[in-house]
Formats: structure tokens, C-alpha cells, sequence
């Protein structure tokens, strides 16, 4: 559906604060959103991705911690050898790093644009077209085609594949031993569940005070509960199924969890970089390329994307293949943007399990580019809209301006009714303060924590901490929204003033 928006173009006073600088009407069309997949919509080469759930100066809580210069080397001869027994090219290009708490890759020496930074060939990938022999054994209603759209078949082939190595069920692979010693790094399964809302309490997911987190969140659990269902059945079909489980501290049905946490958190959809779609479009996890860490593409500088990937090769060669944006320095950090599943942060929490660290564009910005990244919900005469820093939907200036018009008495309001075409595209200033301090409370709200929070902190486990650090971030986040929303219809109030 199209929907209007009234765009404004933020300024920087000499103190740094931002203010909105409204100047005229536009009409912006949304990005269309695709289907979503436990509440993330399904991921292209070109615009999404599914990787270590982080980004530089993210609310992220690290799932693994490695410390010391030993470690490192440890980690760096791991990713080594990796790159060598999954057939991965340029030979040491990468490394893969801790900084600061986040686990990323990095360049060993520069690269030019367009250059290839990483090249795994799809036989080395989990794919959701090979799932293990045991998965595809137990027919179902669904099975009539091999290849499904339904996100719910595809995260539950590529979670089967996941499962079978964890299991050690087929070790005739060649490449079993390197993806069994990439599949022990992945993320404390704990911490990793902590992190995605969809496993959160009801009483944790209110706390982030996101309406839209919450539907995603209810919406995608009838799914989830369906695919571990669907594993589940199958895994027990297998005869001496417990023996491949004694050594497991997990029953079926958390294993499968698991399992879908990476493939939620881990997978990507491949097309070709020069736009040739396959069909059905492939998913797949990529090992060390999983690795690579989210940057923006909305914006240039710290923290944006310098890279992008796709499918390249044809037939048996075909490869996921990346390669650099623009120039890269040996020791910078490879970045690519996840995409719209990525963005606004609400999002991103409930696809990825971190907070991003967007910024708020600045008065050399251009407004299409980064306005649907920085976005809160607000609330106003019972409807709920999303505004920005630079933005606010007409619809939410039309519900102010009906509210003020009633409000309004003798012949002001009179002349407004009767030349309502006059008036059409006005945004009195009355409007924009009332607006503003509607958008203040708001924020305000988003911060204030009640004593019975600060009581139960101290009381929560590892696990509840870290829920409760992601609920606090996406406010956190929300509530910057929102003040520079609110400074910014003030600024503009003010001007009309005069």
C-alpha cells in the first residue's frame, strides 16, 4: 500500500542537538516487504543476510568470549585450516578476530573494489536442497516437490543437516571433520536463545514496549512450534536413535531448537550477483562466511557496509562469492548490510538477537536513504505509526490536525472548515507542538524504570540478564527516535512562529 509521508531534513545546532527542518510534502513509496520467516522476511544475496548477529557498536551480547593473544592464535590457525578443507579462496586473506567482545572478520591485507574477499564453493555449504537421507525418508503432505517455498520446510531441511552433523550420523562427507570443527564454534546455545525474543517470556517481550516485536513474536511461534514438531517426528522414526543421543545433554525437541536458532540466525538466500534468479531461489549456511559481520549500506563511513556477495560459477563451480564495495585496508573489518530484515531495529532484535547501533541522519544526508532505519512506533488517538528522525506519515499530521480543528472555536476554525483545500497541506505550528509533546512523553516513557525492575535485577540469572539488556537497548534505541523527532517539530514550530 502507499502511504505518505511528510519529509524534513534534520540540522545540527552549535550544540549538537537535532532539529527537524520540515520543508515540504512528498510522497515516498515503502519498500516492499517479503514474506517473513519466524518474523524475519526470507534473504536475498544482494539485500540480506543472515550472519553472527552483530554489527560494530551494536547492543550485542557476545555468545563466545576468547581472550589473550593465545586464543587469538588459536582461533586464526582454526579459521586456517578451515579455509584450506573447505576449499575456500583467497588463501590467507581473512582472519577471524575477537575485538571488543565481537567475533568479525578481517583483512590481512588490502583489497581493491570489486576484488574477491572470500569464495566458498556451494559444496562446501549446508544446503536446503541436501538434506540427510534420514529427514527426507518420512514422507509428509508437503512433500509432494523436493524444493518448497514454505520457510517452515526449508529452516527445517537446512536445521535436518545441522542435527545429522551435530549427531555424527553421516561422516562420509568430504568435508565432515572441517564443518564439525566449524559447527563447535558456533554460539553457546544458552546465550544464543537468550538473545531471540521468539524463546523470551511474555513478560520479557512487554518490557522492550515494541508493539510490532510483540505480533512478530506471536506470530512466529506457531511456525517454530511446527518445525520442531516436524523434526522431531523424523529423528524419532531413526532406529537406535538413542544411541547417537547418549552422549547429548539435550532432549529431541531442544536440539531442534537449536538447530533453527542457526538457521534463523546463520542462513542466507543466493542469487546471481549479475541477477540471474534460481528457481526455487537456494538457501544455504556458509561456513566462515557466516562470520562476516552487518554494516549499513543507508550511509558511508564508520560502521556501513564495504562489501556485497552473491552466486557466481556455473553448475558444479558455483560459489558464494564476496567481494569488496569500494578499497578496503588490510586489518578493516568486512562488513555487508543484512538487508531489510536488518532494519528498523525491532527487526533486527527479533531476526538476529542484537540491537543495531543505527545513526541518526545528519543535514547532509539524504532522507530516502536512511529514514527506514532509524524508526520508533507512536502511539496517538489509539492508532499506531512509525516515525523518524526526518519523518512523520501524513496520516499521524491529519489525526493532530482533525483533534486540533475540534479543539478549536470561533472563526479560525469556521474559515478551516469551509476552505478545508486551503488548508490541506498546512502544519500549523499549534500542530507540531502538540505533536512534539505527545513524541516527548513518549520517549520519557520508554526510559522510565519501575521499582519492581530494579528489584528483580539483581535476582536474574545470566540468561534473564541478557533478554532483559536486549529489551533495554531496543527502548534505548526507540527513545532516541523519538527525542530527535520531538526537538525537531519544536525547531520547526519555532520558525513558523516567526
Amino acid at each position: 500500500m502507499i502511504s505518505k509521508y511528510l519529509m524534513a531534513f534534520v540540522s545540527y545546532t552549535c550544540s549538537n542537538n537535532a532539529v527537524l527542518q520540515i520543508d515540504n510534502v512528498k510522497e515516498q513509496f515503502p519498500k516492499a516487504r517479503p514474506s517473513r520467516y519466524y518474523g524475519a522476511p526470507p534473504l536475498t544475496s544482494t539485500a540480506s543476510f543472515i550472519s553472527a548477529p552483530r554489527m560494530s557498536g551494536n547492543h550485542h551480547i557476545e555468545s563466545t568470549h576468547h581472550a589473550g593473544s593465545t586464543c587469538n592464535l588459536h582461533i586464526e590457525n582454526t579459521i586456517e585450516n578451515l579455509v584450506r578443507t573447505l576449499d575456500v579462496s583467497p588463501i590467507d586473506l581473512i582472519s577471524l578476530e575477537h575485538q571488543k567482545g565481537e567475533r568479525g572478520i578481517f583483512l590481512k591485507r588490502n583489497v581493491r573494489k570489486n576484488n574477491i574477499i572470500l569464495r566458498v564453493p556451494l559444496s562446501s555449504c549446508i544446503r536446503d536442497d541436501h538434506p540427510p537421507l534420514w529427514y527426507t525418508n518420512v514422507p509428509t503432505e508437503n512433500d509432494d516437490s523436493p524444493h518448497h517455498y514454505d520457510p517452515s520446510e526449508w529452516a527445517s531441511r537446512i536445521a535436518a543437516s545441522l542435527i545429522d552433523l551435530e549427531l555424527a550420523m553421516s561422516k562420509d562427507t568430504v568435508t565432515y571433520e572441517a564443518k564439525k570443527q566449524w559447527l563447535a564454534m558456533m554460539p553457546d546455545p544458552k546465550i544464543l536463545r537468550a538473545s531471540l525474543p521468539i524463546h523470551w517470556p511474555e513478560e520479557m517481550v512487554s518490557k522492550a514496549k515494541c508493539t510490532a516485536l510483540e505480533i512478530s513474536t506471536d506470530s512466529s511461534f506457531f511456525s517454530r512450534a511446527a518445525a520442531i514438531a516436524n523434526i522431531s517426528e523424523r529423528l524419532r522414526s531413526i532406529d537406535k536413535i538413542d544411541e547417537f543421543l547418549k552422549d547429548k545433554m539435550v532432549d529431541i525437541d531442544t536440539l531442534c531448537s537449536n538447530a533453527l536458532d542457526l538457521v534463523q540466525t546463520r542462513s542466507c538466500r543466493v542469487e546471481s550477483i549479475d541477477g540471474i534468479q534460481l528457481c526455487p531461489p537456494l538457501r544455504v549456511i556458509a561456513p566462515i562466511f557466516d562470520f562476516i559481520n552487518h554494516g549499513s549500506s543507508k550511509y558511508d563511513g564508520y560502521g556501513s557496509t564495504n562489501a556485497f556477495f552473491g552466486l557466481e560459477g556455473e553448475d558444479f563451480d558455483q560459489a558464494l562469492v564476496v567481494r569488496a564495495k569500494r578499497d578496503i585496508e588490510i586489518g578493516q573489518e568486512v562488513l555487508i548490510d543484512y538487508g531489510d530484515s536488518a532494519r528498523p531495529a525491532w527487526r533486527c532484535l527479533a531476526n538476529y538477537g542484537f540491537v543495531p547501533n543505527y545513526r541518526i541522519l545528519g543535514p547532509d544526508d539524504d532522507v530516502c536513504d536512511g529514514a527506514d532505519e532509524c524508526v520508533a512506533e507512536l502511539f496517538y488517538n489509539g492508532c499506531r505509526y512509525e516515525v523518524s528522525s526526518h519523518t512523520i506519515p501524513t496520516e499521524l499530521v491529519e489525526a493532530a490536525h482533525a483533534i486540533f480543528l475540534e479543539e478549536e472555536e470561533g472563526v479560525r476554525a469556521f474559515e478551516m472548515a469551509v476552505n478545508p483545500e486551503e488548508t490541506s497541506d498546512v502544519f500549523p505550528s499549534e500542530v507540531a507542538l502538540r505533536l512534539a509533546k505527545r513524541i516527548s512523553d513518549a520517549a520519557f516513557d520508554l526510559v522510565i524504570e519501575h521499582s519492581e525492575d530494579k528489584d528483580n535485577s539483581n535476582n536474574r540469572s545470566q540468561i534473564e540478564s541478557i533478554a532483559a539488556q536486549l529489551a533495554k537497548a531496543l527502548r534505548w534505541s526507540q527513545h532516541q527516535v523519538l527525542l530527535a523527532c520531538a526537538l525537531g517539530l519544536r525547531d520547526y514550530a519555532a520558525r513558523e512562529i516567526k
